[in-house]
């Protein structure tokens, strides 16, 4: 197993890579093999290919046919050439620096290696159990001074106030150094399986060593807790040469996944603390305001998303609407002209005593006046989604509205052989609304009876009541003896453009705009419209709005 440090102007990468081949380029991978992507113009689209080999040796090949590869800041590994190198060994190229190293476990010694308690979490499980949280700074033996532990805690709140992710990286990177006393701090992020360096502060006079452990990044994504060592020179390994102590915290996202971690170190120095307990405690609150802080950002960043999507949305429902609606005007006045020259054809074949012409004339005007049917559901459903649809408020008679419109329906009953039934009490009383647009409704509901029952009974029955809430309301109820429809097709009514049976739709014909259109018109003139149904029974289809409308 190896470990890479990939780093430049733009960016550091860290990561692990277990068995095999691994290309190092610009490009992304084309033969399959695991890749590296580096954000760097002086790099080729692939340039460097690796795999360890038996040794502690690693092979180097460098495929590009320009530029060649330094080696450990003196060597040169020329393009098309390869050649096996000791570990740990650097590569440069371009801008870039590539350090590799053995990723077999360092030693870590479990007398040097601590932890602290991780932050409690109320329990959500039965039993009246609850997780006692520790204190936020533990007492322990050291001596910290108050006005030290308040600078602290002040700078974890400075953390959380930030921005954006870059400020949360930064603050806590910076926290680590200038309010703790660390010599290196550092934040680091999940990338995959790797490691990316998101924020890196150092102090000016920090001694040089290994910016980060592998073993401790580790530790901390298996343990997912806070670890430090106060010594670390003590039974630690390669990449801890140098360094007298360091402490790591996960970061978790709202699934409680370790997706990064804030570390710390401070170097070998004459004099200098050891890193304790105190320390640990802190780095973990930052490490929490981050991940309290990302979780923060990603649900903005979401809701964020949603609005804008639900404005495209809305946006492009009225450009809709708008598009139907000048279609539909459009057309209607062909469409009108059509009819009126079929009227007028009909009445001088009458006239001329032709009947050879009357069928076909007929045809054109049946024809006509079905396909202006459709043009004015389509600009209905157009103006109710772009809010535009105005209901009248005049006086009007619900019994002789209703009793005229069941004259009507007569030819839709005779087409499947129904029998058309009426409840409808002379003392209904009067009301004020749009009678227009109630019998637009009625017939709508009345011609989807008759459409779907042949041989048949359609029922209709009026009632003036009063409502749970006192609303004076007129309900309409349509019932039939037609084939009704299962639960799950009545949960598809009401939606435009929808058959609850694309077979259904097929056989008898229809947009599936009538519903939709009388479901919005009835919301729009105080109630609504209700359905039972079984299959093979029937359905009945009730009607509610306001009896006056104020």
């Amino acid at each position: 197993m190896l470990t890479l440090t990939v780093a430049n102007k733009l960016e550091t990468q860290q990561l692990t890579h277990n068995a095999g081949p691994l290309e190092i380029g610009r490009g992304p991978a084309r033969t399959g093999t695991a890749r590296v992507v580096v954000k760097d113009a002086f790099v080729s689209r692939d340039h460097i290919r690796i795999e360890e080999v038996p040794g502690r040796k690693v092979k180097v090949v460098n495929l590009s046919t320009k530029a060649p590869l330094t080696i450990d800041g003196h060597a040169v590994l020329n393009p098309g050439a390869d050649c096996d190198y000791l570990l740990p060994v650097r590569l440069a190229v371009g801008e870039t620096v590539v350090d590799v190293d053995s990723g077999d476990a360092e030693p870590l010694s479990v007398n040097v290696l601590r932890t602290i308690a991780a932050p409690g979490k109320p329990s959500g499980g039965g039993g009246g159990k609850t997780v006692v949280a520790p204190p936020i700074i533990e007492r322990t033996d050291e001596a910290a001074r108050p006005e030290e532990v308040v600078a602290w805690l002040e700078t974890v709140v400075e953390v959380q106030k930030s921005s954006d992710r870059e400020q949360f990286y930064k603050k806590a990177a910076e926290a680590l150094v200038e309010r703790i006393g660390l010599d290196s701090g550092m934040v680091l992020m999940r990338d995959g399986d790797a490691w990316r360096v998101t924020a890196h502060t150092t102090r000016d006079d920090a001694p040089k060593g290994r910016a980060f452990s592998h073993a401790i990044l580790n530790q901390a994504l298996a343990g997912k807790r806070t670890f430090f060592m106060g010594a670390a020179g003590i039974g630690g390994g390669e990449s801890l040469v140098g360094v007298q102590g360091v402490v790591v915290s996960p970061v978790f996202n709202e699934h409680e996944q370790v997706v990064g971690v804030v570390y710390g170190s401070r170097m070998q120095r004459a004099k200098g603390r050891e890193i304790g307990p105190l320390e640990a405690q802190v780095v973990q609150l930052l490490a929490t305001a981050v991940g309290a802080g990302l979780q923060r950002l990603d649900r903005d960043e979401e809701a964020n998303r949603l609005r804008v999507a639900k404005e495209a949305a809305e946006e492009a429902d009225r450009t809709k609407s708008g598009f139907l609606a000048m279609v539909s005007h459009e057309l209607r006045t062909p469409l009108t002209t059509i009819i009126g020259y079929a009227e007028m054809l009909l009445e001088q074949a009458e006239a001329d005593n032709l009947p050879q012409y009357t069928a076909d004339v007929n045809q054109i005007h049946t024809s006509g006046h079905h396909l202006l049917m459709l043009i004015n559901d389509i600009l209905d459903f157009s103006k109710i989604d772009a809010g535009k649809l105005e209901i009248g408020k005049e006086p009007f008679a619900p019994s002789s509205l209703l009793s005229d419109l069941m004259v009507s329906v007569e030819p839709l009953a005779k087409k499947n052989n129904n029998k058309v039934e009426a409840d409808i009490p002379a003392d209904l009383g009067k009301g004020v609304g749009d009678p227009t647009r109630i019998r637009q409704c009625v017939l709508n509901l009345v011609g989807n009876a008759c459409k779907f029952t042949k041989d048949g009974t359609v029922r209709v029955t009026a009632r003036r009541e009063t409502a749970a809430g006192g609303a004076d309301v007129l309900k309409v109820a349509v019932s039939d003896t037609g084939i009704g429809m299962t639960p799950e097709q009545v949960g598809r009514l009401f939606q435009a453009f929808t058959q609850v049976d694309s077979s259904a739709g097929r056989k008898f014909g229809g947009t599936g705009l009538g519903l939709a259109i009388s479901q919005k018109l009835c919301a729009a003139m105080g109630g609504q419209i209700t359905v039972q149904s079984e299959a093979g029974k029937g359905s009945t289809f009730t009607m509610t709005i306001r009896a006056a409308l104020g």
